[in-house]
């Protein structure tokens, strides 16, 4: 009985070699993933918000300087100048709105744009050209220092340190909250992107990043 012809057999090298390469793309992604992986530094987590009664000392990171941001005196100024302008409108409430878009109000290290009061907030922006302190040493500071004597001032019992930390400034930041734990003062704190405004309520309460 004769041989049946079952045809020209199947040339597979081409799916072969297209395999082949899938197989290498997936060996380089893995390469590249775990050399990416190994680069990342990791920022030891502090909570952003903790449940407290304490009253937040708010100091500000950024070009890895630190900057103090007195709330209790800028909602002062905010009130005085919201005032000032609901005076100025003489009750016309459109008047006061397109009064407080234009508003700002200036401290030592930051403005204030009042446009936010239209929605009960108000935000704060760097000053251009303002100089913070810098933190050089964990070991030099002490507390004739700017922030040794913060530190030295905190109400352990009744206030806590809040970081408003940019993304420019986690070596200043990680500094600064050694030291408070040394101190034993309790912080918490929020990442801000560089040009993000730092908000809070009217009635001076951190409005936090949704």
């Amino acid at each position: 009985m004769g041989k049946k012809n079952r045809g020209n057999p199947v040339n597979l090298d081409s799916f072969l070699d297209l395999m082949t390469c899938m197989l290498g793309i997936i060996i380089l992604m893995i390469l590249l993933t775990g050399i990416d992986a190994s680069q990342i530094k990791v920022l030891v987590p502090t909570p952003m918000e903790q449940p407290t009664d304490k009253r937040p000392i708010f100091i500000e990171c950024r070009n890895n300087e630190l900057f103090l941001v007195p709330i209790e005196d800028i909602t002062r100024m905010v009130y005085d100048e919201m005032g000032a302008l609901a005076e100025k409108a003489k009750g016309d409430q459109a008047a006061f709105a397109q009064l407080l878009e234009k508003a700002v109000v200036k401290t030592d290290s930051h403005q204030i744009d009042l446009a936010f009061a239209l929605i009960s907030q108000f935000a704060l922006q760097p000053l251009p050209g303002v100089s913070g302190y810098r933190l050089e040493s964990i070991q030099s500071e002490t507390t004739n220092d700017w922030f040794g004597k913060i530190l030295g001032g905190v109400k352990k019992d009744d206030e806590i340190i809040t970081f408003l930390v940019r993304d420019d400034s986690y070596k200043v930041f990680k500094k600064a909250r050694a030291l408070a734990w040394i101190a034993n003062v309790q912080v918490s704190c929020e990442l801000l992107d560089v040009s993000e405004p730092i908000k809070f309520g009217l009635g001076g309460t951190r409005s936090m990043a949704q």
